[in-house]
């Protein structure tokens, strides 16, 4: 069978898989894996499918990368850093130290046990983010994953390079510690070298994509391949490179941020393959030659993973109802760990039969985790009530990194000028447009106050053209004058920004808040918000779907919302 014939089938039995995997109420993705193995055990049993089409796999890691490197906006993450930042550390301390240990405890050399502990870090982001689109999903908790599981996929990569370089001077000198100081130099270079060249090619893609002489698809397309190309000729990472891609093009500026989305046509075809090949590639004997290791091994990491996350999300703290989802949406592992054993296999410096049996136990436990984790990650959004939530909300601008609850100001053309200030850095306005925002702000409060009573404002202003109304939502703990008609304090100012000709949805939203915030509950609830998830909590709260509720169909240009 010829390549194109392969990936023809692969394509189509994964495609079968997936819609039967549906019907069933489980993941695409699981009905993918499974038809890939039928395909392993039936028509590709004397093929290496995973080496024929080893060119297709690698550019899905690539582009699963990228993507993954896009979650780390800072405009979006910016005021859930610490959530982020303690749950990715608690769950990769937790999956290392665990696996590390307990294949020690239970017979494993040290070294072997040290190199299963750092592949143990990651999870699989091709999964992660297969699942949350097929679950329509969208909130904090799909951001903190995202966030999450880029950030960990990054340290076991930087931790296997590491480890790599102690298994070279182990082989070579008989002695762990004599690899420490060359470890430590190989991740600086990695770090160094990927993350410069991922920085050349961002700022290359981004100049192609301002000179609009180019197709946005074909300019990020051809980047891909060079980040995925270049670090292999060169020896680094390409994973690495491709997430500082990604990161670059996510914090630019919006327009390039909004080109991640260029390659969204091919991503379900290449989610297909890449899913289907890793079923083929994998085989259920591999299961009984690792072993209890390898139960030892998946226990290990799954009991590490969800106790890390959510002991990272207790200290850090993150609402109960992510705390107690996160442990499950950490258990799928496959391209990035499948991809670091490929590069292990192909170091001199470890013996043959100790990479062979690090790849069988390592594949043996992505097939279990493959299996199991995508039911366990849509278990965690389904838990986490954040499933079918990725569809237009009346107020669907006033998501968490668009409020701020530490709000200070002297008077209401204060709060005013910082608000502004705040939706220019978190909406990337320019100095001049974000002065010209202000100014059309102002001029709409020196006609009349926008208080609106009970202690809230909803000052506004228009700019010449957009897609949808946006805004952002200011708490003030100690309230300032406002010019009420009851006379009272403001402590809680949504500053709305409208296109013109979204005139009659501004006025929904005007109404809309105006009867949220007239709800005692959640005016209250609102006002004593102790951070910025918290708030959104109340916004997209049940008791809030009344104000706030789903725009089911498409309206007329002048007042649809994106």
């Amino acid at each position: 069978m010829g390549p194109l014939l392969i990936l023809a089938v692969v394509l189509l039995a994964g495609s079968i898989g997936g819609k039967i995997a549906k019907r069933c109420h489980v993941p695409s993705i699981t009905g993918n894996i499974v038809f890939g193995v039928l395909l392993a055990l039936t028509l590709f049993r004397d093929i290496d499918v995973a080496g024929t089409l080893q060119p297709l796999s690698t550019f899905a890691i690539s582009l699963i990368a990228v993507t993954a490197g896009g979650q780390f906006a800072f405009r979006r993450l910016h005021n859930a850093l610490r959530r982020i930042m303690y749950i990715s550390i608690g769950e990769v301390v937790g999956a290392v130290t665990l696996v590390t240990l307990t294949l020690y405890l239970f017979g494993l050399p040290g070294h072997l046990a040290i190199l299963l502990g750092a592949l143990a870090a990651s999870t699989a982001p091709a999964t992660t983010i297969a699942i949350i689109r097929e679950q329509h999903a969208k909130g904090p908790f799909v951001k903190t994953l995202l966030a999450a599981v880029s950030i960990d996929s990054s340290l076991c990569i930087l931790l296997f390079v590491f480890v790599q370089s102690l298994l070279g001077s182990f082989y070579t000198n008989g002695d762990l510690s004599l690899g420490m100081s060359e470890g430590v130099k190989q991740t600086l270079i990695q770090i160094a070298g990927s993350g410069g060249l991922g920085l050349v090619l961002g700022l290359a893609c981004s100049r192609m994509f301002d000179s609009h002489r180019y197709h946005n698809f074909s300019v990020l397309l051809i980047t891909v391949l060079l980040a995925q190309g270049i670090s292999h000729l060169v020896g680094f990472s390409p994973l690495l490179t491709c997430l500082f891609l990604g990161a670059f093009l996510g914090n630019s500026s919006a327009h390039n941020e909004e080109q991640l989305d260029a390659l969204g046509p091919i991503e379900p075809m290449l989610y297909t393959a890449f899913f289907t090949l890793a079923g083929a590639s994998v085989h259920f004997e591999y299961l009984s030659s690792a072993g209890f290791i390898c139960a030892l091994y998946v226990v290990a990491r799954m009991v590490g993973k969800g106790g890390g996350a959510y002991f990272g999300a207790l200290i850090s703290g993150t609402s109960k109802r992510l705390r107690t989802s996160l442990p499950f949406g950490f258990m799928p592992q496959a391209g990035v760990a499948l991809g670091l054993v490929v590069i292990l296999q192909g170091d001199p410096n470890v013996p043959e039969e100790v990479s062979g049996y690090v790849g069988t136990l390592v594949l043996a436990a992505v097939t279990i985790n493959e299996l199991l984790g995508p039911l366990c990650t849509r278990f965690a959004l389904n838990r986490a009530s954040e499933s079918n939530l990725d569809k237009p909300r009346l107020v669907e601008f006033l998501d968490e990194e668009y409020i701020v609850t530490d709000l200070e100001a002297t008077d209401r053309w204060d709060a005013i000028e910082q608000l502004t200030h705040f939706y220019s850095r978190t909406h990337k306005l320019s100095p001049k447009h974000r002065e010209e925002l202000l100014a059309t702000i102002v001029e709409r409060e020196q006609k009349g106050s926008t208080a609106i009573g009970r202690g809230a404002a909803i000052p506004h202003g228009l700019v010449e053209s957009g897609t949808a109304i946006q805004g952002v939502l200011g708490i003030l703990k100690d309230g300032v004058d406002f010019d009420a008609y009851d006379k009272g304090t403001v402590s809680l100012i949504v500053l709305i920004v409208t296109p013109k000709d979204h005139e009659q949805r501004h006025l929904e939203v005007l109404a809309s808040l105006s009867a949220m915030i007239s709800d005692d509950h959640i005016r209250t609830r609102l006002m004593t918000a102790l951070d910025a998830n918290d708030a959104w909590e109340v916004i997209e709260s049940e008791e809030s779907r009344n104000f706030n509720y789903f725009l089911e169909t498409e309206e007329e240009p002048g007042t649809t919302t994106a």
